[in-house]
């Protein structure tokens, strides 16, 4: 590992309850029952063009994934009690299947092999983990990102992996997770009592990590600095942060969902019920003025995969985005009038839909 993390971060209940693949199978059967064979299908594809990963690997692969995305939904997803209604499975699940799927088909990928692939699977079932993390010492990287990497590599061990057999995933899996933490900048509203440690306030609130590793760990360790294993984890890593951010250039109406997850997921780590008058102006001004500054001021891409991917769509969301703005601050309008912080999604959904459809 090249974070010194020691027992910062141990086993908690999600984890004795779903402590091995089999048990998360179980689980994976019956509420996501496509998710494996859409895999195999993803992997027999792989197979036919880099030809086989090495004897059991792909299963291995598989299992770690089931146990991520199992994990996470139990944790913080729709099978749990502690929902976040954008750091959830399903956010894992766009990562795994559709964004990798769109970035496989772009011709700005077509260097990158079979390995690299596998590694980008398993960051997307694993880099959000953890979510109500404090506290961690190895700044820049983030706490949940931290915690999230120590248990990303307690799944690897329980489906058949050893960082001294496989180093080269171990240190492309630790950086693409790091790389993903996202800087907290002031917030745009009022502050949150849980501050920097908001997950949903950090995806609003900063630029990824990703771009800024090689400086981190040429000080941190400059030998392994300097090893072609960890300039492709680095590479990954920017490829990666792209793929978590996404929504930039995908569709517009994606976009908007996500900004209405973490409206909503903000508020609740906040401690504050949409239905109650004190998140009306919060979620308003995340809304209006959060997402703009995001998408315009703070995002920026990591990879010139992502950049050739992403850039077009991205562009044309900048424009559609300032005219949704637009719409929402006029004075009188719905919007403005909301008096909850469900209102005033509501009344985000409407205009969102009306731009959408003009």
């Amino acid at each position: 590992m090249i974070l010194d993390l020691g027992d910062a971060y141990p086993v908690d209940e999600t984890e004795r309850q779903l402590p091995d693949a089999a048990s998360a199978l179980v689980l994976i059967e019956r509420e996501l029952p496509e998710l494996l064979p859409r895999l195999r299908r993803r992997h027999a594809e792989w197979a036919r063009r880099f030809g086989p990963a090495g004897d059991g690997r792909i299963a291995g692969i598989e299992a770690a994934i089931a146990l991520g995305v199992a994990r996470l939904g139990l944790r913080h997803g729709r099978f749990g009690d502690d929902f976040h209604a954008y750091h959830n499975e399903g956010h894992a699940l766009d990562v795994l299947l559709p964004r990798i799927d769109a970035l496989y088909a772009h011709r700005a990928a077509a260097e990158l092999g079979h390995e690299d692939w596998l590694a980008l699977e398993l960051f997307a079932a694993t880099h959000d983990l953890r979510q109500r993390e404090h506290g961690h010492h190895e700044a820049p990287v983030g706490s949940n990102e931290a915690a999230s990497i120590a248990e990303a590599f307690r799944i690897l061990g329980v489906c058949g992996f050893s960082a001294e057999r496989e180093p080269h995933l171990y240190h492309a899996l630790e950086l693409m997770i790091a790389g993903s933490t996202f800087d907290a900048r002031p917030a745009p509203s009022e502050p949150d009592p849980e501050g920097s440690e908001n997950s949903a306030e950090l995806v609003a609130g900063g630029g990824a990590l990703a771009p800024r590793l090689p400086q981190w760990l040429a000080q941190r360790d400059p030998a392994l600095g300097a090893r072609a294993c960890a300039r492709r984890g680095l590479h990954l890593a920017c490829i990666a942060a792209d793929l978590d951010t996404a929504n930039v250039g995908e569709p517009f109406g994606s976009l908007l969902r996500s900004a209405r997850e973490l409206a909503e997921e903000r508020e609740m780590r906040a401690g504050r019920r949409l239905g109650a008058a004190n998140s009306a102006q919060p979620c308003r001004e995340f809304l209006l003025h959060a997402q703009t500054r995001y998408l315009e001021e703070l995002h920026r891409f990591a990879s010139s995969e992502g950049e050739s991917w992403l850039g077009a769509g991205k562009r044309e969301n900048a424009v559609c985005m300032r005219g949704l703005v637009s719409e929402l601050a006029r004075p009188g309008c719905a919007f403005q009038r909301a008096t909850s912080g469900a209102e005033v999604l509501r009344a985000f959904e409407a205009a969102a839909g009306l731009c959408i459809g003009a």
